[in-house]
């Protein structure tokens, strides 16, 4: 072989590496200046460690009431050192699946929406004009995850908040069930009866809205799924709401829904508890309802398609836009 070609060959050899380092260092600068950091693969969360990544200004706390293999909207509120609502944030979750000791195995990262309630106030300007500001007082944070099994699963949280990015917020470890004690996506709704108007009961026996639909109270749960077409369930009780993440769901939500697909979807409303015992006596004392179908907390929203089969469902604070997608989904499988 000529000694020329030998250099020849060496040259380009060494032209191949500097470019994969070059490549190497270019793919490195990329993903950093892209601000999106890499998923740990596995993280600690030990009783130890999540003290230690505690951060008193932006505390995350899982809301739902219990967590099942398979599909869930997995929601959080964000809570400041005085208790109060974060109402305005934007991030992902990862998921962790956890072993014995505590240490967390990555599974998935998803971004993170927002559902807020909010109230109407009326500003009063110098010139003496009036306009109404619409003003949140609960949001939670949220996404639909997958759990593929039953144990103990953490998530670690990449946040902004006012312009701050906080990375690696660690959530407390949390159990994930067989299945969750209330109906599940797949469930058919239990059959229970529930006073309704056609009950000779007054509106103001079924309904605690200031302006209550009396469409939503005529007919029981399995009545509605009678009739053959999609159904929308809402358990919830606008006066006597017991936690800040009840709110307004029946005016923000249901309501303006019942407008619009009214003629097409059966709607129900079910007050959580005896409005006669409460309003009389103050005690919380729950509808039967709740008992059969295992609910722990309110407001629930339930969506039915066909034989009345859940086909989604929203704890808490939900927004009108999720709420409806799922609505307009049941209506297009009909």
């Amino acid at each position: 072989m000529r000694p020329g070609s030998v250099r020849s060959t060496g040259s380009a050899a060494a032209r191949a590496v500097l470019a994969a380092v070059l490549f190497a260092l270019a793919v490195v600068a990329a993903a950093c200046g892209s601000g999106e950091a890499e998923p740990a693969r596995s993280l600690d969360f030990s009783a130890r460690a999540v003290g230690e990544a505690f951060d008193p200004d932006v505390q995350p706390v899982v809301l739902n009431s219990a967590l099942g293999v398979g599909p869930n909207r997995l929601a959080f509120g964000f809570f400041r050192s005085d208790t109060s609502l974060i109402l305005e944030a934007g991030g992902s979750v990862r998921l962790y699946r956890l072993d014995d000791s505590r240490q967390g195995a990555f599974v998935a990262s998803y971004e993170l929406q927002r559902a807020a309630f909010g109230q109407q106030t009326d500003h009063k300007h110098a010139d003496g004009s009036t306009h109404v500001h619409e003003d949140a007082f609960a949001a939670v944070f949220y996404a639909n995850v997958e759990f593929d099994r039953t144990g103990d699963w953490a998530a670690s949280l990449d946040v902004e908040i006012e312009g701050e990015r906080r990375r690696g917020l660690l959530v407390q470890p949390f159990n994930v069930l067989e299945r969750t004690p209330e109906p599940q996506v797949g469930d058919a709704l239990p059959e229970s009866r529930h006073l309704t108007l056609r009950d000779g009961a007054d509106i103001s026996a079924v309904s605690s809205m200031t302006e209550p639909v009396p469409a939503m109270n005529e007919l029981t749960v399995p009545e509605a799924v009678a009739t053959g077409g999609p159904v929308l369930v809402a358990i919830a009780t606008p006066a006597y709401c017991q936690s800040r993440f009840c709110g307004p769901l029946m005016e923000s939500v249901v309501v303006p829904l019942w407008e619009e697909f009214g003629d097409t979807v059966q709607f129900v409303h079910v007050e959580p508890y005896e409005l006669e015992t409460v309003r009389s006596s103050g005690r919380l004392v729950p509808v039967p309802l709740l008992e059969d179908w295992r609910l722990q907390t309110e407001p629930w929203v339930f969506i039915a398609g066909r034989g009345g089969v859940v086909t989604a469902k929203f704890e808490g604070v939900a927004s009108l836009e999720e709420v409806r997608a799922a609505l307009v989904a049941a209506i297009g499988a009909q």
